[in-house]
């Protein structure tokens, strides 16, 4: 990661690092996605077979291909030193893994157009002490292709910027004083029809210029995101499944504080819903 590519990091929250995890550890990890695939049925002799699905909601089908990857070695190899430098060099100093394993990202096509979505927009830790660092960095990793439309995680740019000046917030309180300002309303509001302006348009809010980015790219292209950031699963509308990875890393600091949150959760004060989400990206 260069100078140019943390001083984008440093203004927007987000930096794409094309070609930077090896084709022999992306495809060993594709490979192992494919004969799951097999298996299940819906690939055969490297075409996929997605009429063999069922009417099943596509999140029943998406966890149930998952099974038995989810702790696969591929995976983890995929924290490289590279990527370890890089994730540092964003973070501003050490950083240690949030999960023991990361995640692999994957979902069916589903019928129907694009859209921007309204819900699920969440970040996965609360806000913690006010040191207006970043308190950790999300790698998500291109294990195929992945266009526009293809279920690439939708991210708001440029939010790490935001509630700066409040010293604690839970990850669900986050979302809710985000939404005081008129951007974030209209970017989770049903009633807003044109979409595509998030994505198009760059918007002052304080100190922070807000777009919608979608994270597309190549096999072994990664990007680096603040987890301060604001994010969302986006619909897959495309041919093919979309298949990503990801794994959060957090600062020596942020951990600490983690520690503590979580020792005091267990003497009785809070709630572990308020200590970190889980949702889907």
């Amino acid at each position: 990661m260069n100078r140019t590519d943390r001083e984008r990091f440093e203004a927007t929250g987000l930096v794409r690092l094309p070609g930077l995890l090896p084709d022999e550890l992306t495809s060993r990890a594709l490979n192992l996605v494919y004969d799951k695939s097999e298996q299940a049925g819906v690939r055969r002799n490297g075409v996929w077979l997605l009429d063999q699905l069922t009417d099943e909601p596509v999140q029943r089908h998406n966890k149930r291909l998952l099974e038995g990857i989810r702790h696969a070695r591929v995976l983890a190899d995929l924290v490289t030193p590279d990527l370890k430098a890089a994730v540092e060099a964003a973070a501003g100093g050490p950083a240690r893994p949030m999960m023991k394993w990361p995640q692999l990202l994957f979902s069916f096509p589903e019928p129907g157009s694009w859209s921007l979505p309204e819900t699920v927009w969440h970040v996965d830790l609360p806000k913690l002490p006010n040191r207006r660092t970043t308190p950790g960095v999300q790698a998500f990793a291109m294990l195929d292709t992945v266009e526009r439309g293809g279920g690439g995680t939708v991210v708001v740019q440029g939010g790490h910027r935001l509630l700066h000046d409040i010293p604690w917030l839970g990850s669900k309180q986050i979302t809710y004083r985000l939404r005081r300002e008129s951007y974030f309303r209209e970017l989770m509001s049903k009633q807003v029809k044109d979409r595509g302006r998030f994505l198009r348009d760059t918007v002052r809010c304080g100190d922070a210029d807000l777009r919608v980015v979608e994270l597309t790219g190549r096999r072994g292209d990664v990007y680096l995101v603040d987890m301060r950031l604001l994010h969302a699963p986006a619909p897959n509308v495309s041919a093919t499944p979309r298949i990503m990875w990801t794994q959060r890393f957090l600062t020596e600091a942020t951990h600490d504080d983690m520690t503590a949150l979580f020792a005091r959760m267990r003497a009785g004060y809070g709630t572990a819903g308020e200590a970190a989400a889980a949702a889907p990206s």
